[in-house]
């Protein structure tokens, strides 16, 4: 039986409780915040790659005999959108629709497989799709913030 509110629930714990814990991380620790500030992509990087890692290896002859785009095209959707509504629509900043741009991109796919996993144990192939998109989001999300990066 399906639990939507037991999967609502986990939305909220993977991705409401660390942007809350970041906002006030930065508003009442600020000094620790700053030191952390300067390792934080480097760390980024490598936790990236460790959460990539199983999802990817559990569904590897999977990911060998299907296409990608249409993951890749659903990721790359979520880095454009994340930019240009904030950017556009919303009238934020140049800074701030990148960062959307970014956590939109990288959250999407990890909570699919988070949620696939959990609430779809007895089908493992409805992980698959999250797992292309967690491939496709390390390397799109990497190239953009590199891209960014240079740019300035």
């Amino acid at each position: 039986v399906f639990d939507g509110f037991s999967m609502a629930n986990k939305v909220v714990k993977v991705t409401l409780a660390p942007i809350a814990l970041g906002l006030v991380a930065n508003e009442y620790l600020p000094d620790i915040t700053a030191q952390i500030k300067p390792i934080s992509p480097l760390v980024m990087v490598v936790l990236t790659s460790c959460l990539c890692a199983t999802p990817i290896a559990g569904v590897a002859a999977e990911l060998k005999s299907n296409s990608f785009l249409p993951v890749v095209s659903l990721q790359t959707l979520a880095f454009v959108g994340g930019y240009l509504i904030p950017k556009y629509l919303l009238d934020m900043g140049e800074k701030m629709a990148r960062t959307i741009s970014i956590e939109t991109g990288m959250q999407s796919a990890a909570l699919g497989y988070l949620l696939a996993t959990q609430h779809f144990p007895n089908n493992p192939l409805a992980a698959v799709p999250s797992a292309f998109g967690i491939l496709s989001m390390s390397v799109l999300g990497s190239a953009l913030a590199v891209a960014w990066r240079l740019a300035g």
